[in-house]
């Protein structure tokens, strides 16, 4: 190596020695998470500017601007590409190769493949290089433990069941394409013998399924959208074909892989599912256009009788309903088709299309005048479907999940809000589902219920019964909730029970039920100005506001 060369190359690898120093002592501390996990680093990065450089041990993301962390004045000047190519990389791949095939580091710190990468500025301009170095007897090692994972720890035969800190390195190791070769069918029977695996409770398949679907989506963006589609990481999914692709240039392994990662992804993010196919359907696959047209196949897509007839999409996360004739019998049959499809897999996050000749809607304020609830509202009229209503509400609620029947904002409800809410103006029998739903509802995102405490007040009145559900009610409101326009609250009775349920809360859900009622400390006290004298002496010695 030249002494120019070295004037580079010696800083570059000063770095490299200071980032790896600092993660080699973290990495000591570090305790194996999983039999799986063969080691920690498989990326290194140096960026090499004008006025310095830096060096990433972790793929940094593509927003990534920073100053470099080596500076040097004019690093650069005077490098051509040429020199980099010819002079610097040779340099480059002897030296990290030996460091990553010595022990100078921790068994864990590389894993069996390392990738390298360098970005050099020159004149503003950018040029990567990159190289790849592989470990073949710790890949062969890491090969030997997945076997025998699968063998022990998969075995249907046996009673073990895997660990959930073996989740992740699993997924990771099954989706490696420098592991296996792309085979869908192999992927689908090891991760169908996960699923049972992980049947011994709730938790356990969520786990599970939190790490399956962050993987699917990783290997679907690095390995295939990014071969295959001119896409950008983010949120939206935002993608157009590449002009170089052609479906027939795409491997039928590769897009099997992504059908598969779709239904699979799809079983808890069906929006992701639906993008997913809408893209492998751009390139070309029949079978992704068949599932987008007719949905998937592992639900009942049509439902008809003289009355009604009902329509599901699993893919597209529609359901259309047609009353033939307005009768409870017609409700009926449409709702019980509706908790059928749910308990087989159908999003809660669906949009309805209705076609009825009743536009019945509840009375509460805030709530969208979609077609979904429009369905809810006219199923209401019909007492005898209440226990059905409430039925359909324990299996759709869920936090975080959203109805579809209208764009994202201040519209948005948590799916059961319609059958939930007009089922808590009906009657005093389904209390309780109201308070469950309000202590699930996501307070931060959803508004909706803000109006509901009025609606309420104003179906039952304020009683010793409704007073606690009313209160719920109140604190379950939005952040951005304005207070009630008159309290209600009376009576020497009415002020009793508040107190007592006031006296049950923490000091912030105090004030906050203080603003909700009355509008702050301040309009509470101003309001007992006019109350009667035993309702004064109760609000002030029970709620502790100076």
């Amino acid at each position: 190596m030249t002494s120019g060369v070295q004037a580079y190359i010696d800083p570059i690898f000063e770095a490299i020695e200071k980032a790896y120093a600092s993660e080699q002592k973290r990495i000591a501390e570090f305790q194996t998470k999983s039999v799986l996990h063969e080691g920690i680093h498989e990326y290194l990065k140096v960026t090499c500017k004008e006025d310095g450089l830096w060096v990433d041990t972790y793929e940094p993301f593509d927003w990534d601007n920073r100053r470099p962390d080596t500076k040097i004045s004019g690093f650069t000047e005077g490098v051509t590409l040429q020199q980099v190519q010819d002079e610097w990389m040779p340099v480059f791949r002897e030296r990290i190769e030996a460091l990553f095939k010595s022990e100078e580091c921790s068994p864990m710190f590389f894993r069996y493949r390392l990738e390298f990468h360098l970005k050099v500025v020159l004149d503003k301009k950018s040029s990567h290089f990159t190289f790849s170095l592989l470990n073949e007897d710790k890949r062969q090692h890491l090969l030997a433990i997945i076997q025998q994972f699968v063998e022990q720890k998969l075995n249907p035969a046996s009673k073990a069941v895997p660990k959930e800190k073996d989740d992740f390195f699993f997924v990771r190791h099954m989706l490696d394409p420098h592991l296996y070769p792309i085979d869908a069918q192999r992927v689908d029977e090891l991760l169908n013998r996960m699923d049972a695996k992980v049947k011994v409770s709730r938790n356990r398949e969520e786990a599970w399924r939190y790490q399956l679907n962050r993987g699917l989506k990783r290997w679907a963006e690095d390995e295939f959208l990014a071969k295959y589609a001119d896409w950008k990481k983010s949120y939206e999914l935002d993608y157009t074909e590449e002009p170089d692709i052609h479906p027939s240039n795409i491997p039928a392994p590769a897009m099997e892989m992504f059908l598969l990662t779709a239904m699979r992804v799809g079983s808890t993010h069906a929006d992701a599912r639906q993008k997913y196919l809408e893209i492998a359907a751009q390139l070309g696959s029949e079978q992704a256009a068949q599932w987008l047209k007719s949905g998937s196949g592992s639900i009942p897509a049509l439902y008809t009788s003289g009355r009604v007839t009902c329509k599901a999409n699993d893919i597209l996360q529609t359901l259309e309903v047609h009353i033939h004739s307005e009768e409870e019998e017609s409700y009926r049959e449409a709702l019980v088709y509706v908790c059928d499809i749910l308990q087989k897999g159908f999003t809660k996050e669906y949009r309805l299309k209705l076609k009825s000749k009743v536009k019945n809607i509840l009375p509460v304020p805030k709530l969208a005048k979609s077609t979904l609830h429009r369905f809810f509202a006219n199923a209401l009229e019909y007492p005898a479907l209440y226990p059905l209503l409430a039925e359909y509400a324990d299996i759709v609620m869920e936090e975080f999940k959203w109805y579809n029947d209208v764009e994202p904002g201040e519209k948005s409800a948590m799916p059961g809000t319609y059958a939930v809410m007009g089922l808590g103006l009906k009657g005093t029998d389904y209390f309780p589902l109201v308070i469950r739903y309000m202590k699930l509802v996501d307070t931060e995102h959803q508004s909706v219920q803000d109006g509901y405490a009025a609606a309420f007040a104003e179906a039952h009145g304020l009683t010793p019964d409704t007073i606690p559900v009313w209160t719920t009610i109140l604190l379950a409101g939005n952040q951005s909730a304005k207070p009630l326009k008159s309290s209600g609250i009376e009576s020497v009775e009415q002020a009793q029970v508040l107190v007592e349920e006031l006296e049950k809360l923490e000091e912030y859900d105090k004030e906050l039920l203080v603003y909700r009622i009355w509008g702050g400390q301040k309009k509470l006290k101003s309001s007992l100005k006019q109350a009667d004298p035993e309702v004064k002496v109760l609000l002030e010695s029970f709620i502790p506001f100076g």
